[in-house]
Protein backbone atom coordinates (compact mmCIF):
# COMPACT_ATOMS: atom_id res chain seq x y z
CA UNK A 1 0.00 0.00 0.00
CA UNK A 2 3.01 1.91 0.71
CA UNK A 3 4.31 1.50 -2.69
CA UNK A 4 1.27 2.67 -4.63
CA UNK A 5 0.83 5.74 -2.46
CA UNK A 6 4.42 7.21 -3.37
CA UNK A 7 3.75 6.22 -6.79
CA UNK A 8 0.61 8.03 -8.02
CA UNK A 9 1.82 11.28 -8.21
CA UNK A 10 4.62 10.07 -10.74
CA UNK A 11 1.46 9.18 -12.32
CA UNK A 12 -1.06 11.74 -12.65
CA UNK A 13 2.10 13.60 -13.79
CA UNK A 14 2.51 11.53 -16.84
CA UNK A 15 -0.95 11.47 -17.72
CA UNK A 16 -1.02 15.44 -17.61
CA UNK A 17 1.66 15.21 -20.21
CA UNK A 18 -0.33 12.96 -22.25
CA UNK A 19 -3.37 15.17 -22.26
CA UNK A 20 -1.59 18.85 -22.75
CA UNK A 21 -1.11 18.18 -26.57
CA UNK A 22 -4.95 17.37 -26.80
CA UNK A 23 -6.24 20.42 -25.05
CA UNK A 24 -3.83 22.53 -27.00
CA UNK A 25 -5.02 21.09 -30.13
CA UNK A 26 -8.23 21.73 -29.28
CA UNK A 27 -8.04 25.36 -28.80
CA UNK A 28 -8.00 26.35 -32.34
CA UNK A 29 -11.11 24.14 -33.50
CA UNK A 30 -12.78 26.15 -30.74
CA UNK A 31 -11.42 29.15 -32.40
CA UNK A 32 -12.64 28.24 -35.86
CA UNK A 33 -16.17 27.47 -34.30
CA UNK A 34 -16.10 30.41 -32.67
CA UNK A 35 -15.40 32.41 -36.00
CA UNK A 36 -17.76 30.24 -38.10
CA UNK A 37 -20.64 31.32 -35.79
CA UNK A 38 -19.99 35.20 -37.07
CA UNK A 39 -20.47 34.50 -40.65
CA UNK A 40 -23.93 35.09 -42.45
CA UNK A 41 -25.01 33.33 -44.80
CA UNK A 42 -26.31 35.25 -47.59
CA UNK A 43 -28.96 34.15 -50.34
CA UNK A 44 -28.88 35.25 -53.53
CA UNK A 45 -31.35 38.72 -53.42
CA UNK A 46 -34.43 37.78 -54.90
CA UNK A 47 -35.57 40.61 -57.91
CA UNK A 48 -39.45 41.11 -58.05
CA UNK A 49 -41.01 43.25 -60.69
CA UNK A 50 -38.22 43.30 -63.64
CA UNK A 51 -39.50 42.48 -66.40
CA UNK A 52 -36.02 43.12 -68.09
CA UNK A 53 -34.71 39.38 -67.20
CA UNK A 54 -31.35 40.66 -68.74
CA UNK A 55 -30.54 43.37 -65.75
CA UNK A 56 -31.76 40.82 -62.67
CA UNK A 57 -28.14 39.88 -62.79
CA UNK A 58 -26.78 42.97 -62.46
CA UNK A 59 -29.26 44.17 -59.64
CA UNK A 60 -28.20 40.73 -57.54
CA UNK A 61 -24.59 41.43 -58.10
CA UNK A 62 -25.11 45.12 -56.73
CA UNK A 63 -27.22 43.87 -53.92
CA UNK A 64 -24.72 41.55 -52.67
CA UNK A 65 -21.86 43.94 -53.09
CA UNK A 66 -23.48 46.34 -51.02
CA UNK A 67 -24.95 44.21 -48.37
CA UNK A 68 -21.60 42.55 -47.30
CA UNK A 69 -20.02 46.33 -47.20
CA UNK A 70 -18.43 46.98 -43.56
CA UNK A 71 -17.48 44.53 -41.11
CA UNK A 72 -19.53 41.56 -42.76
CA UNK A 73 -18.43 38.30 -43.14
CA UNK A 74 -20.20 35.94 -45.45
CA UNK A 75 -20.01 32.20 -45.98
CA UNK A 76 -18.45 31.23 -49.23
CA UNK A 77 -21.40 31.23 -52.40
CA UNK A 78 -20.31 28.08 -53.44
CA UNK A 79 -21.89 26.51 -50.28
CA UNK A 80 -24.99 28.84 -50.19
CA UNK A 81 -25.37 27.60 -54.05
CA UNK A 82 -24.92 23.69 -52.60
CA UNK A 83 -27.40 23.82 -50.97
CA UNK A 84 -30.02 25.73 -52.54
CA UNK A 85 -29.24 22.98 -55.60
CA UNK A 86 -30.45 20.50 -52.88
CA UNK A 87 -33.83 22.35 -52.12
CA UNK A 88 -37.01 21.81 -54.35
CA UNK A 89 -36.88 25.58 -56.04
CA UNK A 90 -33.40 26.05 -55.68
CA UNK A 91 -34.63 29.27 -53.96
CA UNK A 92 -35.49 29.83 -50.58
CA UNK A 93 -37.57 33.10 -51.68
CA UNK A 94 -39.47 30.72 -53.19
CA UNK A 95 -40.70 28.53 -50.58
CA UNK A 96 -43.82 27.52 -48.53
CA UNK A 97 -42.20 28.65 -45.79
CA UNK A 98 -39.15 31.02 -46.03
CA UNK A 99 -38.08 31.33 -42.96
CA UNK A 100 -37.49 27.45 -42.40
CA UNK A 101 -35.48 27.01 -45.44
CA UNK A 102 -33.09 30.19 -44.37
CA UNK A 103 -32.57 28.62 -41.14
CA UNK A 104 -31.54 25.48 -42.31
CA UNK A 105 -29.14 27.31 -44.66
CA UNK A 106 -27.59 28.62 -41.70
CA UNK A 107 -27.30 25.66 -39.94
CA UNK A 108 -26.30 23.63 -43.24
CA UNK A 109 -22.89 26.48 -44.00
CA UNK A 110 -22.51 26.49 -39.76
CA UNK A 111 -23.31 30.31 -40.24
CA UNK A 112 -24.73 32.48 -37.22
CA UNK A 113 -27.84 34.06 -39.32
CA UNK A 114 -28.82 33.64 -43.07
CA UNK A 115 -30.29 36.62 -44.85
CA UNK A 116 -32.40 36.96 -48.08
CA UNK A 117 -32.84 40.57 -49.54
CA UNK A 118 -35.81 41.44 -51.81
CA UNK A 119 -35.40 44.36 -54.68
CA UNK A 120 -38.64 45.69 -56.20
CA UNK A 121 -37.00 48.30 -58.71
CA UNK A 122 -38.65 51.08 -60.20
CA UNK A 123 -39.27 55.29 -59.60
CA UNK A 124 -39.97 54.11 -56.32
CA UNK A 125 -37.85 51.43 -55.14
CA UNK A 126 -38.57 49.30 -52.42
CA UNK A 127 -35.56 46.82 -50.87
CA UNK A 128 -36.61 44.62 -47.51
CA UNK A 129 -34.77 42.16 -45.41
CA UNK A 130 -35.06 39.59 -43.32
CA UNK A 131 -32.56 37.87 -41.04
CA UNK A 132 -33.43 34.56 -39.66
CA UNK A 133 -31.05 32.20 -36.92
CA UNK A 134 -30.06 28.52 -37.36
CA UNK A 135 -33.61 27.18 -35.27
CA UNK A 136 -35.74 29.23 -38.39
CA UNK A 137 -36.41 32.63 -36.30
CA UNK A 138 -36.51 35.77 -37.04
CA UNK A 139 -34.42 37.73 -35.57
CA UNK A 140 -34.81 41.28 -37.60
CA UNK A 141 -36.93 42.08 -40.75
CA UNK A 142 -36.07 45.90 -42.38
CA UNK A 143 -37.82 47.74 -45.51
CA UNK A 144 -37.34 50.48 -47.48
CA UNK A 145 -38.11 52.48 -50.01
CA UNK A 146 -36.47 55.68 -52.25
CA UNK A 147 -37.93 57.53 -55.02
CA UNK A 148 -35.98 58.62 -57.60
CA UNK A 149 -35.40 62.37 -58.02
CA UNK A 150 -33.28 62.43 -61.39
CA UNK A 151 -30.53 59.32 -60.18
CA UNK A 152 -30.37 55.90 -61.87
CA UNK A 153 -31.43 53.33 -60.95
CA UNK A 154 -28.03 51.76 -60.31
CA UNK A 155 -27.57 54.79 -57.63
CA UNK A 156 -31.12 54.76 -56.33
CA UNK A 157 -30.57 50.85 -55.62
CA UNK A 158 -27.12 51.24 -53.75
CA UNK A 159 -28.30 53.94 -51.91
CA UNK A 160 -31.65 52.21 -50.33
CA UNK A 161 -29.93 49.02 -49.72
CA UNK A 162 -26.71 50.81 -47.80
CA UNK A 163 -29.68 52.25 -45.63
CA UNK A 164 -30.85 48.93 -45.67
CA UNK A 165 -27.34 47.61 -44.57
CA UNK A 166 -27.24 50.13 -41.29
CA UNK A 167 -30.50 49.08 -40.08
CA UNK A 168 -29.94 45.36 -40.23
CA UNK A 169 -29.13 43.04 -37.22
CA UNK A 170 -26.84 41.43 -39.46
CA UNK A 171 -24.25 39.94 -36.97
CA UNK A 172 -25.22 39.27 -33.68
CA UNK A 173 -24.05 41.90 -30.12
CA UNK A 174 -20.16 40.46 -29.33
CA UNK A 175 -19.81 40.39 -25.19
CA UNK A 176 -15.89 41.22 -24.56
CA UNK A 177 -14.62 38.42 -21.80
CA UNK A 178 -13.56 40.02 -18.90
CA UNK A 179 -9.85 40.10 -18.17
CA UNK A 180 -9.17 38.89 -14.85
CA UNK A 181 -7.34 41.11 -13.27
CA UNK A 182 -3.69 39.91 -11.54
CA UNK A 183 -3.00 39.52 -8.06
CA UNK A 184 -1.90 42.68 -6.05
CA UNK A 185 2.25 42.04 -4.75
CA UNK A 186 2.84 41.57 -1.30
CA UNK A 187 2.95 43.85 0.65
CA UNK A 188 6.73 44.39 1.76
CA UNK A 189 7.68 44.67 5.64
CA UNK A 190 10.01 46.58 6.95
CA UNK A 191 12.29 44.55 8.97
CA UNK A 192 12.27 45.78 13.12
CA UNK A 193 15.21 48.09 13.68
CA UNK A 194 17.65 46.40 15.50
CA UNK A 195 17.89 46.98 19.09
CA UNK A 196 21.11 49.08 20.97
CA UNK A 197 23.62 47.36 23.64
CA UNK A 198 21.26 49.79 26.00
CA UNK A 199 18.52 48.50 25.66
CA UNK A 200 16.60 46.48 28.25
CA UNK A 201 15.20 43.31 27.07
CA UNK A 202 11.35 43.30 27.45
CA UNK A 203 10.96 46.89 27.91
CA UNK A 204 9.62 48.94 24.36
CA UNK A 205 11.62 51.97 23.62
CA UNK A 206 9.88 54.39 22.95
CA UNK A 207 11.25 56.21 19.11
CA UNK A 208 11.62 59.56 19.41
CA UNK A 209 9.41 62.09 17.71
CA UNK A 210 10.30 63.30 14.29
CA UNK A 211 11.53 66.98 14.05
CA UNK A 212 9.06 69.17 12.09
CA UNK A 213 10.06 72.16 10.13
CA UNK A 214 8.71 75.22 11.27
CA UNK A 215 6.08 76.64 9.08
CA UNK A 216 5.80 80.21 8.22
CA UNK A 217 3.17 82.24 10.02
CA UNK A 218 2.75 83.91 6.56
CA UNK A 219 2.04 81.25 4.54
CA UNK A 220 -0.84 80.76 7.10
CA UNK A 221 -2.63 84.02 7.90
CA UNK A 222 -6.19 84.01 7.85
CA UNK A 223 -7.64 87.41 7.21
CA UNK A 224 -10.17 87.91 9.16
CA UNK A 225 -11.59 90.86 6.96
CA UNK A 226 -10.49 92.92 3.90
CA UNK A 227 -9.03 96.42 4.42
CA UNK A 228 -9.27 98.00 0.57
CA UNK A 229 -11.65 99.41 -0.98
CA UNK A 230 -13.78 97.67 -3.31
CA UNK A 231 -15.04 99.04 -6.96
CA UNK A 232 -17.17 101.96 -5.61
CA UNK A 233 -14.35 103.71 -4.97
CA UNK A 234 -13.40 103.96 -8.92
CA UNK A 235 -16.85 104.06 -9.58
CA UNK A 236 -17.32 106.85 -7.17
CA UNK A 237 -14.13 109.06 -8.44
CA UNK A 238 -15.26 108.07 -12.50
CA UNK A 239 -19.26 109.74 -11.69
CA UNK A 240 -17.60 113.00 -10.14
CA UNK A 241 -15.24 112.94 -12.58
CA UNK A 242 -18.29 113.25 -14.98
CA UNK A 243 -19.95 115.21 -12.69
CA UNK A 244 -17.65 118.11 -12.96
CA UNK A 245 -17.31 117.82 -16.39
CA UNK A 246 -20.62 118.42 -17.27
CA UNK A 247 -20.84 121.66 -14.61
CA UNK A 248 -18.01 123.24 -16.68
CA UNK A 249 -20.29 122.84 -19.56
CA UNK A 250 -22.91 123.89 -18.03
CA UNK A 251 -21.15 127.06 -17.11
CA UNK A 252 -19.68 127.10 -20.55
CA UNK A 253 -23.64 126.72 -22.50
CA UNK A 254 -24.79 130.38 -19.55
CA UNK A 255 -21.92 132.11 -20.76
CA UNK A 256 -22.47 131.37 -24.48
CA UNK A 257 -26.09 132.31 -23.79
CA UNK A 258 -25.83 135.78 -22.37
CA UNK A 259 -22.88 136.38 -24.84
CA UNK A 260 -25.40 135.92 -27.66
CA UNK A 261 -28.15 137.55 -25.76
CA UNK A 262 -25.86 140.89 -25.40
CA UNK A 263 -25.13 140.57 -29.42
CA UNK A 264 -29.03 140.42 -30.10
CA UNK A 265 -29.49 143.71 -27.47
CA UNK A 266 -26.46 145.59 -29.36
CA UNK A 267 -28.53 146.51 -32.18
CA UNK A 268 -31.60 148.31 -29.66
CA UNK A 269 -28.59 150.80 -28.14
CA UNK A 270 -29.33 154.31 -28.01
CA UNK A 271 -32.95 153.73 -28.70
CA UNK A 272 -32.46 152.99 -31.89
CA UNK A 273 -34.60 150.45 -34.24
CA UNK A 274 -32.79 147.30 -36.26
CA UNK A 275 -32.95 147.65 -39.95
CA UNK A 276 -35.24 145.14 -41.81
CA UNK A 277 -32.51 143.06 -42.79
CA UNK A 278 -30.84 142.73 -39.45
CA UNK A 279 -34.42 141.38 -37.40
CA UNK A 280 -33.52 137.61 -39.05
CA UNK A 281 -29.56 137.83 -37.35
CA UNK A 282 -31.65 139.19 -34.27
CA UNK A 283 -33.94 136.48 -33.72
CA UNK A 284 -31.34 133.72 -34.56
CA UNK A 285 -29.07 135.16 -31.88
CA UNK A 286 -31.75 134.53 -29.41
CA UNK A 287 -32.99 131.34 -30.28
CA UNK A 288 -29.39 130.39 -29.83
CA UNK A 289 -29.29 132.15 -26.36
CA UNK A 290 -32.39 130.18 -25.42
CA UNK A 291 -30.89 126.57 -26.53
CA UNK A 292 -28.19 127.50 -24.81
CA UNK A 293 -29.49 128.16 -21.55
CA UNK A 294 -31.81 125.18 -21.48
CA UNK A 295 -28.99 122.82 -22.06
CA UNK A 296 -26.85 124.97 -19.17
CA UNK A 297 -30.11 123.59 -17.14
CA UNK A 298 -29.73 120.64 -18.10
CA UNK A 299 -25.39 120.32 -17.58
CA UNK A 300 -25.79 121.62 -14.30
CA UNK A 301 -28.19 119.28 -13.17
CA UNK A 302 -26.59 116.19 -14.55
CA UNK A 303 -23.89 117.58 -12.89
CA UNK A 304 -24.91 118.02 -9.78
CA UNK A 305 -26.68 114.53 -9.65
CA UNK A 306 -22.92 112.60 -10.75
CA UNK A 307 -20.83 114.92 -7.96
CA UNK A 308 -23.58 113.50 -5.07
CA UNK A 309 -23.56 109.93 -6.33
CA UNK A 310 -19.79 109.18 -6.42
CA UNK A 311 -19.56 111.43 -3.16
CA UNK A 312 -21.67 108.84 -1.70
CA UNK A 313 -19.97 105.93 -3.21
CA UNK A 314 -16.77 107.12 -1.98
CA UNK A 315 -18.34 107.71 1.61
CA UNK A 316 -19.92 104.21 1.66
CA UNK A 317 -17.07 102.81 0.40
CA UNK A 318 -14.71 103.32 4.13
CA UNK A 319 -12.77 100.20 5.17
CA UNK A 320 -14.44 98.01 7.61
CA UNK A 321 -12.98 97.41 10.73
CA UNK A 322 -11.77 94.00 11.69
CA UNK A 323 -14.63 91.46 12.32
CA UNK A 324 -14.00 89.09 15.65
CA UNK A 325 -12.95 85.81 14.56
CA UNK A 326 -9.55 84.14 13.82
CA UNK A 327 -6.85 86.73 11.91
CA UNK A 328 -3.57 84.64 11.91
CA UNK A 329 -2.88 81.27 12.48
CA UNK A 330 1.20 80.22 13.15
CA UNK A 331 2.39 76.30 13.68
CA UNK A 332 5.69 75.90 14.59
CA UNK A 333 7.98 73.32 15.58
CA UNK A 334 7.32 74.29 19.52
CA UNK A 335 3.50 74.63 19.14
CA UNK A 336 0.55 76.40 18.08
CA UNK A 337 -0.35 80.37 18.43
CA UNK A 338 -3.47 82.11 17.24
CA UNK A 339 -4.24 85.72 17.03
CA UNK A 340 -7.68 87.24 16.69
CA UNK A 341 -9.60 89.97 17.79
CA UNK A 342 -12.37 90.24 20.34
CA UNK A 343 -15.90 92.48 19.85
Amino acid sequence: MKHLSSSRPGFLLALGLLLAPAARAAEPAAAQTQAQTDLIALHPCHIVGERDKDKVPDYQTTCATEIARGDVQLVPSEQVRAFLDKEPKKSCAQAKKPTECLGRLATATQASRAVLITVNPGQLTRVSGVVVNPHGEVVDQKSIQIRSRGQSQGELLRTALTRLREQLNLTPLKITPLVEQPPPPPLVTAPPPAQSPESTPGVAQAEPPAPQSPVPAEALNVKASSTGRTWKTPAAYASAGVGVVALGLAGFFALSSNSDMAKSNEFYQDNKYPARDQLGEIAQLRDDARSKRTLAGISAGVGAVLVGAGAYLWLNDRPASPQPGVAALSVGPGGVSVLGFLP
